[in-house]
This record gives structure tokens, C-alpha cells and sequence, in this order.
């Protein structure tokens, strides 16, 4: 429940964003995916897979969430269901076939 920089003590990692009014996106029901990769390339799983580009991709973690063409704040998690290593991590997240966002994060020993 709250930040944590410090990779043996996180129990949870999560991704908040504010989704922006699109007057060409159609309201309804929206799943969000979380991707995060680990500083050894591999992807934290456990989230189901989703379709992009015609492929299916696995993800970290989803949120459907209720869109109404207003701004909307989103939070996803994952649960540390694994041992984590301290290093550099990207987080992506996709909606309706779209990469809406990458960054990049570290955690520490």
C-alpha cells in the first residue's frame, strides 16, 4: 500500500495513469494489460494473454474498467509471486490493441 524502492521488502507492483477523453474511442467496458519485464528480459506473467498486431502476447496483470469518454484514473497490481532481482524494469500498458505507454523503473537490493 505504499512505494517501496527496495526489491526484498515489495509485496506488490502496480501502474497508475489517467486515461484522457477521446471523442474517437466508443464507450464501454475497456481492459487495460500490464506488461512489466524484468532486468533479465523476462516478462512477469500470471495475467493472461491479450491480442496485438494479430498475435496473442502474455501480460502481468488486467483491469477492465468502465470508460465513458471522461477522464478516468486506472491502477493495476500484480502480486510478487516470485523472487525479484534488484535492477532496471519496463512497465507497458496496452488497451484495444495500443501500447498507451512504456517507462522504465529500478528497484533496489
Amino acid at each position: 500500500g505504499k512505494p517501496e524502492k527496495h526489491i526484498g521488502k515489495a509485496r506488490q507492483l502496480g501502474v497508475s495513469f489517467i486515461v484522457s477523453p477521446n471523442n474517437t474511442a466508443a464507450p464501454g467496458m475497456k481492459n487495460f494489460y500490464m506488461r512489466i519485464i524484468s532486468p533479465e528480459g523476462t516478462l512477469l506473467g500470471g495475467g493472461g494473454s491479450f491480442k496485438i498486431d494479430g498475435q496473442s502476447v502474455q501480460s502481468t496483470a488486467h483491469r477492465a474498467v468502465e470508460y465513458a469518454n471522461e477522464e478516468t484514473h486506472v491502477s493495476i497490481y500484480w502480486d510478487v509471486n516470485t523472487t525479484l532481482t534488484p535492477g532496471d524494469y519496463t512497465v507497458e500498458v496496452f488497451c484495444d490493441g495500443y501500447r498507451l505507454a512504456s517507462r522504465h523503473f529500478t528497484m533496489k537490493k
